[in-house]
């Protein structure tokens, strides 16, 4: 049993036992458990079950484990229920909804750049991939950004769907398609656009119920695809050869244009 076990257990938090995330937490995160890191996790529960709302003195069982984990660390908890829990002065408590820019706003101004994000919040399918695309910026390189509790994307009640499994925007889908932006420089296709995540990740890991992504320069070259096109050998035909592979990529492009029409209308 590890050490993020052994505090998991202490506090009653769900990421060991009813979850098994802490086995995963401290392969990614053991290395700077004595540096002076600063980690933001979205819900802080103490959840009351069959009640609209949460107990102000109840919840922060993660936040304890993690200040106790990281000594030297500053730790940060969102919820979207008022919390009056005093956990020491290097935990700091903001009240309000992961969807909300206005209080991501001021958490990135007042705590800079994050080693580490967990999203434990909402699990609504929309909300994780909106608080995604919008607090990815503010993880330092070399960070990681988890994504608890992906069952979600299986749960209607949540935005997810468990009968057709290729549906887009589900937390899985989205985050598979990680897996190509990681790939970008590969794909030949010269319509393919690129943009800030495919340039900055280096790393996604899919867990039962968890993701784990990495935040690095994605700078890796391709031996056979420059800037989305296959390479051309010279020879006295390549003029001729360029003009062919622009009709090829147009029609190909065509053709995924048309895949993607078929998929919005399916269930």
């Amino acid at each position: 049993m590890n050490k993020l076990d052994k505090l998991a257990l202490k506090y009653n938090s769900d990421k060991y036992g009813e979850h098994f995330y802490t086995k995963i937490y401290e392969k990614f995160m053991s290395k700077k458990k004595n540096e002076n890191i600063n980690l933001f996790e979205i819900g802080i529960g103490g959840y009351v079950q069959g009640k609209d709302y949460s107990d102000p003195y109840k919840g922060g069982e993660s936040l304890k484990m993690w200040r106790d984990y990281f000594k030297k660390g500053t730790i940060c908890g969102l919820d979207i229920y008022e919390k009056k829990l005093v956990l020491g002065s290097r935990v700091n408590i903001y009240k309000g909804s992961q969807t909300d820019p206005k209080i991501l706003n001021k958490i990135i101004k007042e705590q800079k750049k994050f080693d580490y994000i967990i999203d434990d919040g909402s699990h609504i399918n929309k909300d994780v991939i909106f608080t995604f695309e919008y607090m990815f910026k503010s993880l330092k390189e070399g960070g990681y950004y988890f994504v608890e509790d992906t069952l979600t994307s299986y749960l209607r009640d949540y935005g997810g769907e468990g009968a057709y499994l290729k549906k887009n925007n589900t937390i899985i889908n989205y985050f598979k398609n990680i897996v190509d932006k990681i790939n970008y420089k590969e794909i030949e296709n010269p319509y393919y656009k690129n943009d800030y995540f495919s340039k900055n990740i280096t790393e996604i890991h899919f867990y039962h119920n968890l993701i784990v992504i990495k935040k690095n320069k994605n700078l890796e070259k391709s031996f056979l695809v420059i800037n989305n096109k296959k390479k051309l050998k010279n020879s006295k035909n390549k003029k001729r050869r360029e003009i062919k592979q622009k009709i090829k990529y147009f029609l190909f492009n065509l053709k995924a244009k048309i895949y993607e029409l078929v998929d919005l209308i399916k269930i």
